[in-house]
């Protein structure tokens, strides 16, 4: 197989498990059957296996990020566009 090949298999796809459910695969939060059913994954697809050391690193959000606020100006304008008649 020649690189170009490789490139083009070498990513993830529709049938890989989110970043997500790996993250939580690593973390041993996952039920049995989820287990099962990534690690099946795991045993075919290159990709997977080599993201899942990478989420070793992951910090994980301690609290959710908030929405910066809307400049005052902005939302007066936004407001008035919604509302007029």
């Amino acid at each position: 197989m020649n690189h170009s090949q490789t490139q083009l298999t070498f990513r993830k796809t529709a049938a890989c498990p989110a970043s997500s459910t790996l993250l939580a695969y690593r973390m041993e939060k996952l039920s049995r059957k989820l287990v099962a059913t990534v690690k099946k994954h795991l045993a075919v697809c290159e990709f997977c296996n080599a993201e899942l050391p990478l989420l070793a690193h992951h910090t994980p959000v301690r609290r959710r990020p908030r929405a910066p606020e809307i400049p005052i100006d902005l939302r007066i304008l936004a407001e008035s566009l919604l509302f007029q008649k």
